[in-house]
């Protein structure tokens, strides 16, 4: 029943990229020589391939969590209404639903969200300065998002959890603004450190560890640490008096790969067991579900390629060396 690799890790996660696009272009996401992600309608995973991945992972092998995410998926035509037929399938096989986003088009759609069973909701955030967002997103959109964090939390998600990417020189002089956000809001700030994609301008000049940022914190602030299961891949503190936490996620300084719990299918169908992989693995769902193969088959294909997962992804330093992996095409 249980998804298990050669290193006895359990998966029981999966993250569906619903789309390659997305209305922001921030550098860290988007490569300097990509001018646009075009994955054309008939070549994207349809809702309904979706519908039967989900069928897959849940009823094969136990899955417990799905997150969507893209590019921004919420600028896929019909993606909130998709989402009710996720929930049918929820409803069955009692998993939760997450959603990745920008937060751009989010309070247009926050209840219909809600009513589409969607648990938990992640919006980008790297700053807490309008100008500074703009030159990060190359959108002048800030209050838009602001504004729909704040309608997120009122509208009952616990916590919000905004991922905050560091990087130094760009925005680590914010690194205790955003600890201040928190102080009076259901919110979960999660600093993240700067990853290594296909030309994305990483270097280590711009890097800072989650030890360096943690540091800058406790400065200011008493952490007390939150104790979770093994496989969170935050480390998470409260702060005595606030309402909000704060979390590190160190996906380069200090890996999390021995508790890795999750995969990824991208918007076309390519799985993915793990975001650094630079070669798309061998199963497509498109093209398995185009030859015919039933459900027991493609379990069976899922099986022998999980089997084989990589017990950690490389370094830094060869991260930066992959020429075909960004963000926008895996899927966050």
């Amino acid at each position: 029943m249980k998804l298990i690799d050669k290193y006895g890790r359990v998966h029981d996660y999966l993250r569906l990229s619903v789309t390659d696009k997305c209305n922001f272009r921030c550098f860290y996401c988007h490569p300097n020589t990509l001018k646009e992600c075009n994955t054309g309608k008939y070549s994207m995973l349809s809702f309904e391939e979706h519908l039967r991945i989900i069928k897959i992972f849940s009823s094969k092998f136990g899955f417990k969590k799905f997150r969507f995410t893209g590019g921004e998926p919420l600028v896929r035509k019909g993606f909130v209404d998709f989402l009710s037929s996720v929930n049918e399938l929820k409803k069955q096989f009692n998993f939760e639903i997450g959603l990745t986003t920008n937060g751009f088009q989010l309070s247009d759609n926050l209840e219909k969200l809600k009513l589409s069973g969607v648990d938990r909701i992640n919006i980008s955030l790297d700053t807490l300065k309008r100008e500074r967002f703009k030159e990060i997103t190359k959108t002048d959109v800030f209050e838009n998002v602001y504004n729909a964090i704040c309608r997120t939390i009122d509208i009952g998600y616990n916590p919000v959890k905004i991922n905050t990417v560091i990087m130094k020189g760009v925005n680590d002089d914010e690194i205790n603004d955003f600890v201040e956000f928190v102080k009076d809001k259901n919110v979960n700030v999660r600093f993240i450190e700067f990853m290594p994609f296909a030309d994305n301008n990483w270097n280590d000049a711009e890097f800072l560890s989650y030890q360096d940022i943690k540091k800058v914190v406790e400065k200011e602030y008493a952490l007390i640490p939150i104790i979770r299961n093994r496989n969170f891949v935050a480390k998470d503190y409260s702060i005595g008096g606030y309402k909000g936490q704060v979390s590190f996620i160190s996906s380069i300084s200090e890996h999390f790969c021995s508790n890795c719990n999750r995969l990824r299918i991208s918007s076309k169908g390519e799985f993915r067991l793990c975001l650094f992989a630079d070669e798309v693995q061998s199963v497509n769902f498109k093209q398995l579900f185009k030859i015919g193969l039933n459900d027991d088959e493609i379990e069976e294909k899922i099986r022998e390629i999980v089997l084989n997962k990589w017990e950690m992804h490389p370094n830094a330093k060869e991260l930066k060396e992959m020429k075909t992996n960004n963000m926008l095409r895996i899927g966050g």
